[in-house]
């Protein structure tokens, strides 16, 4: 814990600073834990980091050498304690998870383009493992074998197989496993991030805190010709990089268990662990099966393992980088930043982390806490806008400003929509002193109707965390033309950036360090590849039975259904039943060509203009408000609406081998909603061009031996 003094200037009505605000103890923002940086053998000073107070201290540590970056990462279940705001003298909750380094959220791992990523992943588990009979999965595709793990890096675009990102390993409790991760000289610098991803026990080994940030930082200038990193350009006026805040979102849904094994609840059903409990993630059915289990629970959302923490430091007028992660299971993250009502009796609680009760039981407090309008006015509120210059770690082609002019209000206008698996990176900028709060928003009952699937945001508006801003200088000019006025007066005396490059950043155009090059006037194959996630009964020609399906199969892991050929372009159609859906593949991000809105008995329509204007109306709420800053973006993960189609395209480059597409509702996933993808080098040639005739494996089958 940190104490500090807050200095509060006015903030349009609200003009009083309470006098308990003079000192107090304040529940601390906390940087993502980072790994002990040691010595590369044969040296003789540590090349360690400056590390941020981070409040725990990771198993296992980091060397860099070169090109090679080395971890040695344990896999541990470990006590530790998480804040639970509904404990009024601030007491911690124990809990027991499965985490890599054995913290709340997974160490912060940076590299660099060129880098060789080497993990010596440790599993610490538990051979003893109820939920693995035998050493083997539950009969029936069940979820299970919580103790098997593996590590997926989400986002990069690296080799699918053998020791690489390869989601189809199985790393049994104590055992040990080298990962070597060759990340390209060309990869895209961004925020990317590491999860679980052993089928049967993802969802609960990311719901226990099995996850951390993955950031590629690059130093490729922009001269012309090949796009830059946009890490250069992201400086103040003497040249130092912005500061950067990492905010890794998790849903943790830990419950303590009675003897008969129920969950303990309080009388309003929420979930409380008394003294001497302590909360585990362990039940797979009633914990995470639920499409409402989040909000039943009562549990609150974690940011870098810490909830409602309080953020300080920054001055008004300050630019600086945020890179979201949302790295739980299901629920939908609308962000939006508004002002804090100082006035309320409320907002030292607020502070301090102890507001009290439940995110539902908070929901009338942060009415008043954090308001459409403030004390003694009239006026609406206005957000405080971000300007998104990545998405899924790739950079845009433009910044896109997120809440501008916008008021506050529910139902997502204005909010940074965050779904499971999304990125998000944006600059952004407080105007004058104050105390603000960082919600997530109360979701649409479009976004609550179709309660069986993703894309839900909270039925309450909930606190994530609050920021403090003193000092500095009050900024009147348009937010957006302050952003990026101070990148072009940042980077006016590089003689090698090109003129137009610089004046673009006057305007906000990012193109010379985009993420991706555009896929628009690519040769496509003429085979439309489709991908429709469906929750149900399937129809009597697909056997009639319930189940997770991805194009009406549910997972088999023996079972290839796509094989397409390296270095060629798909379009995909993605489309959701009943219920939303995320769609998500590894390896190779995708272009949104387009959305199309495909209301029953009529013909489907895109929702852009012919330049990508969102042709929504501006006032209107729902869940299409998502798609409109996508135009002709690239992204791993996407949210599919149902009565929408997102049509994709995606080019498969460089890398060959078996991968997967599913559902980044994680325990959607588990059960069924994911398919295998095989990459060949010829599509024409016997076993897709792998092996050599007379070859004794797989790759000698016949054609038919999979679906294709």
């Amino acid at each position: 814990m940190t104490s500090f003094r807050i200095v509060l200037a006015g903030l349009m009505a609200c003009t009083t600073v309470p006098a308990a605000f003079a000192e107090l103890t304040a529940q601390p923002f906390l940087a993502p834990p980072r790994l002990t940086e040691k010595a590369p053998p044969g040296t003789l000073k540590s090349t360690a980091l400056a590390v941020p107070e981070t409040g725990c201290n990771p198993a296992g540590d980091i060397t860099r050498d070169g090109q090679t970056v080395e971890l040695n990462l344990q896999v541990q279940q470990r006590d530790n304690e998480i804040a639970n705001p509904g404990n009024a003298d601030g007491a911690k909750d124990k809990v027991r998870l499965r985490a890599y380094g054995g913290c709340l959220s997974g160490p912060l791992i940076d590299v660099k383009p060129g880098n060789t990523l080497r993990v010596h992943l440790d599993n610490q588990l538990d051979k003893n493992d109820p939920s693995c009979p035998g050493g083997t999965d539950p009969a029936g595709g069940k979820p299970g074998c919580f103790n098997t793990i593996n590590l997926h890096y989400h986002g990069l675009h690296v080799s699918p197989s053998g020791n690489s990102d390869n989601v189809l390993l199985n790393i049994a409790p104590q055992t040990k496993f080298e990962y070597e991760v060759n990340i390209p000289t060309d990869h895209p610098s961004g925020t990317f991030w590491y999860h679980a991803h052993r089928h049967g026990s993802t969802a609960l080994q990311v719901a226990s805190g099995a996850a951390g940030a993955l950031i590629v930082r690059g130093d490729r200038p922009y001269t012309g010709g090949k796009p830059g990193d946009i890490d250069t350009v992201l400086k103040t006026a003497t040249g130092t990089p912005l500061t950067e805040q990492v905010f890794l979102f998790q849903q943790i849904p830990y419950a303590c268990f009675d003897d008969q094994g129920a969950i303990i609840k309080q009388p309003d059903g929420t979930w409380t662990c008394p003294t001497g409990k302590t909360g585990v993630v362990e039940d797979f059915s009633k914990q995470l099966a639920s499409a409402t289990v989040w909000d039943e629970s009562g549990r609150f959302t974690s940011i870098n393992g810490a909830v409602q923490p309080t953020l300080q430091g920054i001055a008004a007028g300050e630019i600086q980088r945020w890179r979201f992660i949302h790295g739980g299971i299901h629920d939908t993250v609308n962000l939006q930043i508004v002002p804090m009502n100082t006035q309320s009796p409320k907002a030292l609680q607020a502070l301090k982390g102890v507001l009290g009760g439940t995110p539902k039981q908070q929901a009338a407090t942060l009415t008043e806490l954090c308001p459409s309008t403030l004390p003694d006015s009239t006026e609406p509120v206005e957000l405080v806008p971000q300007f998104e210059i990545a998405a899924d770690g790739l950079t845009r082609t433009a910044i896109r400003p997120i809440g501008l002019n916008k008021k506050s209000v529910s139902g997502g206008i204005g909010s940074n929509f965050l779904q499971p698996g999304y990125r998000s990176d944006v600059l952004l900028m407080f105007p004058r002193d104050g105390t603000y709060c960082i919600l997530n928003q109360a979701a649409t009952p479009a976004e609550r109707a179709n309660a069986g699937g993703g894309g839900q945001g909270p039925n309450e508006t909930q606190l994530l965390a609050t920021v403090i801003v003193s000092g500095g200088n009050v900024v009147t000019d348009d937010p957006q033309q302050y952003i990026q006025q101070a990148l072009y007066d940042a980077n006016k005396a590089n003689p090698a950036l090109p003129a137009a490059a610089l004046e673009g950043l006057r305007t906000g155009d990012l193109t010379p360090w985009r993420g991706m090059d555009t896929l628009q006037d690519a040769v496509v194959n003429s085979d439309i590849q489709k991908a429709d996630f469906f929750i149900g009964n399937a129809p009597p020609t697909a056997g009639g039975k319930f189940g997770f399906y991805i194009n009406y199969k549910v997972y088999d892991p023996d079972r290839i259904d796509f094989t397409r050929q390296v270095n060629t372009t798909d379009d995909w159609v993605l489309t959701s039943q009943v219920e939303p859906h995320i769609f998500h593949i590894h390896v190779n991000p995708f272009q949104i060509m387009d959305v199309l809105y495909t209301k029953p008995g009529e013909p489907a329509k895109s929702i852009f203009g012919p330049n990508g204007e969102c042709l929504v109306p501006p006032d209107e709420r729902g869940l299409q408000n998502q798609y409109c800053g996508m135009w002709h973006q690239f992204k791993d993960t996407v949210f599919v609406q149902n009565d929408y189609q997102v049509l994709v395209r995606t080019h498969y480059d460089r890398y060959i081998g078996e991968f997967v597409i599913h559902c980044h509702i994680l325990d959607h996933e588990d059960a069924g909603m994911m398919t295998n993808i095989q990459i060949v080098p010829d599509l024409t040639a016997k076993g897709g061009g792998i092996g050599m005739a007379g070859m004794k494996h797989t790759a000698d089958e016949p054609a038919d031996s999979h679906t294709h």
